[in-house]
């Protein structure tokens, strides 16, 4: 069974809308407002070899679905 959405500041149900996945925009502004004032922080160490492999694996994909998208032009020029 699939749980419902809940809004992570009041834990209210969350709705589908333009402030997911929030359930309001006071909501959203709290959350934002925590992470500006650094309540809210990532503590997984910042490893610059594991960043270089994100960014080549993420540069890769890239380059793959430009090749992708250029063979289906290709095709569609035929």
């Amino acid at each position: 069974m699939v749980r419902p959405v809940t809004c992570p500041i009041c834990h209210k149900p969350v709705q589908a809308s333009k402030t997911l996945p929030f359930c309001s925009e006071r909501c959203r502004t709290i959350d934002f407002f925590r992470w500006n004032d650094g309540r809210y922080a990532i503590v997984e160490p910042l490893d610059p070899t594991r960043i270089q492999e994100e960014l080549l694996k993420g540069s890769d994909s890239e380059e793959h679905e430009l090749l992708k998208g250029s063979d289906s032009e290709e095709h569609a020029e035929e």
